[in-house]
């Protein structure tokens, strides 16, 4: 039991700062959920939620990197540059599956409602499609912390798992939205599964490379 207690000590190093590094990452998806749970609309959720969660995952990785606390701060690193490796295979693969399927709709329509629900202006606007874009790269690279920061260099296939566990949750939020509805829900379907696997994969594997295992592990 003590030798367990040492391990998880080690794996946490400071199950405080852990936990609010967790928090804060979720912070991003939570400001879309908020929304959509009809409590607080999203320009609201993003800028008391989401901004003060970014700017601590900032300080945090500044901060983690001056007090000794190794592991944090390098699966903070990590994760982030999971999340652009992930987001990258992502929209590569919407676009190519999106064009093999001769969709009508755009695969990445979801980012401009994004953008619509962000600045309130039309979702064909520059602004929106920004916003938008800027949202969806916050979630990516904030999935990919809280990976990171879960399974460190567990094998690839964990982040498999990860991706498919974010499939489901799109399946079971995004038909039921009168705002996120998909047009077609079988295009859909392929598209976000096939994406989030590889997303989920890129993740992993990246984390498997490069993030530091627990002490003892």
């Amino acid at each position: 039991m003590r030798k367990q207690s040492i391990r998880l000590a080690g794996y946490r190093e400071d199950p405080l700062l852990f936990l609010l590094t967790l928090g804060a990452a979720a912070t991003s998806i939570a400001a879309l959920l908020v929304h959509l749970s009809g409590l607080i609309r999203m320009p609201y959720t993003l800028s008391f939620l989401t901004a003060p969660g970014m700017v601590f995952l900032l300080c945090m990785t500044i901060w983690t990197g001056r007090v000794d606390r190794p592991l944090i701060v390098n699966r903070l690193r990590v994760g982030f540059v999971a999340g652009l490796a992930g987001l990258l295979a992502y929209n590569a693969t919407r676009w190519v599956v999106g064009a093999l399927l001769s969709l009508h709709t755009s695969p990445f329509y979801s980012i401009y409602i994004f953008g619509a629900l962000i600045t309130g202006k039309p979702e064909d606007t520059l602004a929106a499609g920004v916003a938008g874009w800027l949202y969806h790269v916050s979630n990516g690279v904030t999935f990919a912390i809280i990976y990171t920061l879960v399974a460190g260099p567990a094998r690839w296939w964990f982040g498999l798992l990860w991706g498919l566990v974010l499939e489901t949750a799109m399946l079971v939020i995004y038909p039921s939205s009168a705002i996120l509805r998909p047009p077609a829900l079988a295009p859909f379907v392929i598209v976000s599964l096939i994406s989030h696997a590889l997303y989920g994969s890129v993740v992993g594997a990246v984390a498997q490379r490069h993030a530091r295992p627990r002490p003892g592990g």
